[in-house]
């Protein structure tokens, strides 16, 4: 009973400070980072309305998170891993609004605010002590961040809006295969053209859609889009031209993908053989079993499959095996550094080397400039991508561009 809360189920202050005090341990080992998040209702609530707020408060988390109830009517969440404060900041929006009323939460970051959990702890209340006095729903211990994750929460709102206000679009950059010199296919790469901010690259978004549990509705919607458009534009040299389309690892694992596809395909009228998925090497290792059974389906479809940024994962090579992979596309960090870098140069040609003995097709991406270009051919990649061959361009000046290939 020193332990867990008899009301709610959940661990006690005491108990919390020790997951705390490993978990410091942790992220230390790992030079890492966590959040403390204290949340609190911002009027007096019952017995029954303070049990049922635990267990959503609980389900709202990951397995590697705790919450805890700390005081009378006072939770507290120990978020691991942390990935940036914009993790902490739709946590503490996921936790207000499973509390059920109007709430207040204070967020304080290791090791950014406090070095010790005590410490870390009295961050966080000061913080829930400002929101409070504020009236705001969420405070960080720095006050600087309180204002940039006000901002990604506009910006959260703004994108799950994105998609019905048709808002979003997808450019397409030119792979141009080494040996014909022709541009052979095009990487559906996403847009939001924001009605205030102007045109937003993903790197502006993507990890909020991550957060916000938004990357498989925006993935449908690149997929669907990209079969949409790619079924209108022109051969080159009477070859088919091919579209890839970047498949989050949250998309590939929703059971239903595979059928998301060959719905896309048939609705589009686009040849299954035209269309390539990219996933990462990530992607392969969650759940192997599972993973294959899909890829095989799509093989059988005729769907194309990359290995996307292949170098920087796992690199478990025996999933190669097992997998009905195509393609492997070399990361743009080994490719900058061609063809000067010694190291950077045995690397990209063990991968070439790599996908020959596995009778796979190699891409690189990131090339810049006629010395990578000459390298690569040279070495026998199959194909390039990056400003050298051309930028993303939306649909219709890529079909142009396609028409204009000579």
């Amino acid at each position: 009973m020193a332990l867990y809360d008899p009301l709610t189920g959940l661990p006690t202050r005491e108990l919390f400070h020790d997951r705390l005090r490993q978990s410091i341990a942790r992220a230390d080992r790992r030079k890492g980072a966590l959040a403390v998040l204290l949340a609190a209702p911002s009027a007096d609530i019952d017995d029954g309305a303070l049990a049922a707020a635990g267990k959503r408060l609980a389900a709202a988390v990951r397995r590697t998170d705790t919450v805890a109830r700390v005081a009378e009517a006072t939770f507290a969440v120990i978020q691991t891993d942390l990935d940036g404060f914009d993790a902490a900041t739709f946590l503490a929006q996921k936790l207000l609004n499973e509390i059920g009323v109007p709430a207040h939460v204070g967020i304080a970051l290791y090791p950014d605010d406090a070095g010790t959990p005590e410490q870390l702890t009295g961050r966080a209340e000061a913080a829930l002590d400002t929101a409070r006095k504020t009236s705001s729903a969420f405070a960080f211990h720095a006050a600087e961040l309180t204002a940039e994750a006000e901002d990604s929460v506009r910006l959260a709102r703004d994108l799950r809006n994105a998609l019905s206000a048709d808002e979003l679009r997808l450019h397409y950059q030119p792979k141009l295969e080494l040996a014909s010199g022709r541009i052979v296919g095009a990487e559906a790469l996403m847009r939001w053209q924001h009605p205030r901010h102007g045109m937003l690259m993903p790197d502006t978004f993507i990890q909020i859609a991550e957060e916000c549990e938004l990357m498989a509705p925006l993935g449908r919607w690149a997929l669907e889009q990209a079969c949409r458009d790619a079924a209108g534009w022109p051969q080159n040299a009477g070859a088919p031209v091919r579209v890839a389309v970047n498949v989050a690892p949250v998309q590939f694992e929703e059971p239903d993908f595979a059928e998301t596809l060959e719905a896309a395909l048939a609705a589009s009228g686009l040849p299954a053989d035209r269309l390539e998925i990219e996933i990462t090497e990530s992607s392969l290792m969650r759940d192997p079993e599972a993973v294959a059974g899909v890829l095989v389906r799509l093989g059988q479809l005729g769907v194309g499959i990359t290995v996307d940024d292949f170098g920087t994962g796992y690199s478990a090579l025996i999933y190669l095996r097992r997998f009905p992979v195509d393609t492997l596309k070399i990361d743009r960090t080994f490719v900058a550094p061609l063809p000067d870098s010694r190291n950077d140069a045995a690397i990209v040609r063990a991968i070439i080397g790599l996908a020959r003995s596995l009778n796979l097709r190699v891409i690189a991406e990131g090339v810049a400039n006629d010395a990578q270009r000459e390298f690569l051919a040279a070495e026998g990649c199959d194909e390039i991508q990056g400003f050298h061959i051309g930028e993303a361009v939306p649909s219709d000046q890529f079909a142009a561009m396609i028409a204009g290939d000579k």
